[in-house]
Parts: C-alpha cells; structure tokens; sequence
C-alpha cells in the first residue's frame, strides 16, 4: 500500500470530481480526502445521485421521518409524501457537511449541469437490504423513480454533460461492487464508467485523465493480491465534523462513531483509493 498526501491528478488548481449515491457516503468514504484536496486548492465538485429518502434514522427525536418497510409495501409513500421530510433534513445535513469539508460546489444528479433538457428532476433512494451473507441487496419493494432503476443510458447523458463543462482531472467514485452492495452504489459506479465513456464522444469529447475506486471499509469482499491502494492521509478534524452534521445517520462521540448498527468504530483520516488506468474504461471493444 502507497501512502500519499493526495492522488496524481487531486491538486490545486484541478478540478475534482466526487459521484456519490446518497448524503453521507462522501464523508464515510471520502470526506478526510475531499478536506485535504480542498485546502490543497483544488476545486472539489460533489455530485449526490439521492437524496437517501429511505435511509434508517438514529436520533430518536426524527424516528418520523423513517419510512418504515410496511409503508414502502402498502405503496403509501408520493413525491410529496413519506420520505419528503427525511430528504429534506438530509440535504440540510449534506450542506453542513460540505461547509465543513471546505467543498463549495456540489451538484444533485438531475439538477443544475447535470439537469436533462425537459428540466430539472430527482432520483429517487431505491432502498436495501441486508442478505445472507452480510451485504447488502436490492429492497423487497422498489419505487417508480428509484435511481437503480432509471435507464442507465438517459442518467449517463445527464452525469457526461457535466463531466464536459467541468473537465475534472480526476474521477473518484465506487468499485464494481458499490463497497458494499448496496443497489444504488452499484448503480452509481455503472452511472460514472458509463457518463465517462459519453463524455469522450462528440464535439466538447473529454477524457479524464485519472479514475479511482474507492476501496470499501468492509472485510467481506477483500482485493485480489496485487492490487495497489493508494492510501490518502486527509483532514481528520475535517472529516470528523462532517460526519456530526449527517446526524440522522451517524453518532459520533470523540473520536468514534456508529451507524445505526450501533458497531463502534474508529473516525480515521485515512482513506483508501485504487487507480483505475483510463484505457480500460475508454478502449472498449
């Protein structure tokens, strides 16, 4: 494993792009990374694909804004109805989140550049649950305008054209496996391999120079032997205060937090990427 301040490409003056699936996940992963890339004076963009609508909650105080599993299968649940509030509250944490980490530019998927012609949209959490062997897999009920099941080609467009008015220098989004399973993670790494390969198609065509992976945390599926990580030494206090703001889905005390399985574990300011080489996104048979 390479110790790094931070990634070739990840500098000032470059623009960096983060893809992430829901509010929350670019600091658990991400967040010491995108604090130190910041200060370093690059231009970080988020783009956030959900809103997280279906996301469990911790403080006991918004229990009501859980949508709770016998809702999603009565099908009680409307863009103006369960789910609204928890939204609401996770995009006011996602800002606190980013003041924190320094990131100014973040961008929902199906909004601002990433906005398709008819007008703005959202894309909706598709939900999860926990499989037999301790990952996550595809809810019993998926809604009608759920994120994993949007034409990948049409969210594609919307993430290429983005792509091309930013020119990142760098990519960083999930592995193959979304770190963990979860049906929007995976969704969001098929969303970026292929709005990459658009954005290098036609007039304003633009190839990324450098893509990572993001290297999940979980010990079920290990990398293969061989394999380089990159490990990035961020902003730890950054980071830690970012993860206090997403506070539906995090409890921190000092210098550990938990998610709602209540398993406690150590904030760290070290954060793992493996380089993805262009061609193999770009030189498709």
């Amino acid at each position: 494993m390479e110790t790094t301040a931070l990634m070739p490409g990840v500098e000032a003056g470059a623009t960096v792009l983060f893809v992430h699936a829901h509010p929350d996940d670019e600091t658990l992963v991400t967040g010491a990374t995108m604090a130190a890339a910041a200060a370093a004076g690059a231009t970080v963009v988020l783009v956030t694909c959900t809103r997280g609508e279906l996301g469990e909650v911790i403080p006991a105080e918004l229990a009501h804004l859980e949508v709770k599993a016998a809702d999603l299968a009565a099908g009680q649940i409307a863009e103006d109805g369960l789910g609204a509030g928890l939204a609401l509250e996770r995009e006011k944490e996602l800002a606190a989140a980013l003041q924190a980490l320094g990131v100014k530019k973040h961008i929902w998927l199906g909004q601002g550049l990433a906005a398709p012609a008819q007008g703005p949209t959202t894309f909706r959490d598709s939900g999860m649950q926990w499989g037999s062997d301790g990952r996550a897999i595809a809810a019993s009920t998926i809604l009608p305008g759920s994120f994993s099941r949007a034409p990948l080609h049409a969210t594609a467009a919307l993430l290429a054209a983005t792509i091309r008015a930013l020119r990142p220098a760098a990519v960083i989004s999930y592995a193959a496996d979304g770190g963990y399973g979860h049906p929007d993670h995976v969704r969001t790494h098929d969303l970026t391999m292929a709005a990459l390969r658009q954005a290098a198609d036609g007039d304003a065509a633009w190839q990324v120079p450098h893509l990572y992976a993001i290297v999940s945390d979980r010990p079920e599926r290990p990398l293969e032997d061989g394999v380089v990580r990159l490990a990035v030494a961020g902003d730890l206090a950054a980071k830690t205060a970012a993860m206090r703001a997403h506070r539906t889905q995090i409890t921190v005390e000092g210098e550990r937090y938990a998610l709602s399985d209540d398993v406690w574990k150590d904030i760290s300011a070290v954060e793992e990427f493996v380089a993805i080489d262009p061609r193999t996104v770009y030189e498709l048979p």
